[in-house]
């Protein structure tokens, strides 16, 4: 291929993926602007448009999902979710498929969380799980599934399987992903409302104690997680002074 011909091509692929990425980002803006209906007709407008790509219509579907979920449109929602899904398993894209299809699968049981149904929660966030336990090193996903299965055990008030999740999320973070120290602060915070929910106010505090101090190594103090935990710590001190 001459040097040319090698630079038109690129200025093409250029070209390309310019369009690619407005075709989406109209949509992704009103999302973001919470006008989502109009989102939505956008988001449908591209799926009806002349040929789109397999990877295109998920993205849409996947879209759509989200923009249904904050409308309040579950049913829709889970639809649009169960599209995308099957989307995906169509597409089997080497080292991200499994990666979207768990995401996927998290949305699904999301959904159902909303819905305050919790049975279909768990299996959606457990077959996320399943999903990615073929990934090595740990997917960064992982870590997160295993905090919303430990949040929905604490829901239900199934305490000890929820903590059984809450360790493997803390081991995993220890053991393969060492992040800035914002998931780990979650996850502590997390553990410190199951104890709380629990009327165990000792160890709530000290759970809440530990996230505090896990996100001041990485966030300003004036930061909306410090402050909040500030005021939540203090609650749980004057429930422990009375």
């Amino acid at each position: 291929m001459t040097d040319e011909k090698i630079s038109e091509s690129a200025t093409t692929a250029t070209k390309s993926d310019k369009q690619h990425i407005n075709m989406f980002s109209r949509g992704d803006l009103l999302f973001w602007k919470c006008e989502y209906e109009k989102a939505k007709k956008h988001f449908q407008m591209i799926l009806i448009s002349p040929p789109i790509s397999l990877l295109d219509s998920a993205r849409c579907y996947s879209s759509l999902g989200a923009v249904n979920t904050e409308l309040k449109n579950y049913e829709e929602a889970i639809y649009n979710y169960h599209k995308q899904l099957d989307l995906l398993i169509k597409l089997k894209i080497p080292n991200k498929t499994e990666g979207d299809i768990a995401k996927c699968l998290m949305s699904i049981g999301m959904v159902y969380f909303l819905q305050l149904d919790y049975v279909q929660a768990l299996s959606y966030q457990k077959q996320a799980l399943d999903t990615l336990a073929i990934a090595t090193p740990a997917h960064d996903l992982t870590s997160k599934i295993y905090r919303n299965i430990a949040n929905l055990y604490a829901k239900t008030k199934e305490f000890d399987s929820a903590l059984k999740y809450f360790q493997e999320a803390l081991a995993l973070n220890d053991r393969d992903l060492k992040d800035n120290g914002l998931t780990l602060g979650q996850i502590y915070a997390d553990i410190g409302v199951m104890y709380y929910s629990k009327e165990d106010y000792k160890q709530a505090l000290y759970y809440f104690t530990k996230a505090h101090a896990t996100w001041l190594k990485s966030l300003r103090p004036g930061h909306l997680y410090i402050k909040s935990m500030e005021k939540t710590i203090r609650t749980v001190e004057s429930k422990l002074s009375m």
